[in-house]
């Protein structure tokens, strides 16, 4: 029975690390945890429980969410930056300063991914407060800006949410967002911080629950061949995440027991499945059969 050996992020549903945990670790052997405010109660705990996983697998990567802003799970000074949209008239230079600080503190508890920056076009309603603007150039020279400071503070990076979520004006936490901008304004706009951050080396890519029609009128970018290999296109080598696929509404369009199958048929090299109910696995890892549409 294959493993996805490394290709699978799993969440906590707790702060407890316990037998039934541990024996799944050592089974699927993930590419790492991903930790929310509802697996520890304060710094310290959550260092300690990081070493304690660490301890279970010496391989495991340890993810968190701290675009800056309201998009934190630790919200204290230094680790979360201000808001990207706050920082969108900021210097570079500035921009660098304030990802280096929350990455050398994040980093001091363990962490060792951060799912930021936030690559897309504040064009749309549901994600704007979360990007660095409007303007393809000036958030492209933030977002490399970024991934400069959480790169040099220890921690990789991850841009996102490619194609461009900045195109939409729904929560894909609530539905399937779809879109009918043409391709000709992805390459234009939307696709312009994307390539800045495959210039400033980003290691990893995270893509999203989003319907682009002009791309692939079938299935969203977390299924879609078509929408991952235009990302390769575009001359990236990393790994591409998808957004969670557990608990997001815009991952349903697949039955839950396909979705982790689905998006690495897709060409998606590491799947978040976020939600800590962790009796997918069974079910998903025997579905490797299944086959996305392209």
């Amino acid at each position: 029975m294959e493993k996805h050996d490394g290709k699978i992020v799993i969440g906590l549903q707790s702060n407890e690390i316990d037998d039934e945990l541990e024996k799944l670790i050592e089974k699927i052997r993930p590419f790492g945890i991903i930790f929310f405010s509802r697996n520890f109660h304060s710094t310290e705990e959550l260092k300690k429980i990081i070493s304690r996983l660490r301890s279970i697998d010496g391989n495991l990567e340890f993810l968190i969410d701290q675009e800056g802003g309201e998009k934190c799970r630790i919200f204290k000074k230094p680790y979360c930056p201000p808001s990207p949209w706050d920082m969108r008239k900021w210097k570079p230079s500035a921009v660098e300063e304030a990802f280096l600080s929350s990455s050398e503190a994040l980093a001091e508890l363990g962490i060792t991914i951060n799912l930021a920056p936030v690559a897309d076009l504040g064009t749309g309603g549901y994600i704007r407060k979360r990007t660095f603007g409007k303007n393809p150039e000036d958030v492209a020279e933030r977002v490399a800006a970024a991934i400069r400071g959480i790169s040099r503070g220890g921690l990789k990076p991850c841009a996102k949410h490619f194609p461009g979520l900045g195109s939409a004006d729904i929560d894909p936490h609530k539905s399937l967002p779809e879109t009918e901008m043409p391709l000709e304004e992805f390459e234009n706009k939307h696709f312009i911080p994307f390539r800045a951050a495959i210039e400033a080396k980003c290691p990893f890519m995270m893509t999203t629950h989003i319907l682009a029609k002009s791309i692939d009128g079938k299935n969203p970018a977390t299924y879609s061949r078509k929408i991952v290999n235009i990302l390769r296109d575009m001359g990236f080598s990393g790994k591409i995440f998808t957004d969670d696929v557990a608990e997001m509404k815009g991952a349903e369009i697949i039955p839950a027991r396909k979705r982790i199958s689905a998006a690495l048929n897709a060409g998606h090299d590491v799947v978040l499945w976020c939600s800590g109910k962790n009796n997918f696995c069974e079910e998903n890892i025997n579905n490797n059969e299944e086959k996305s549409t392209d």
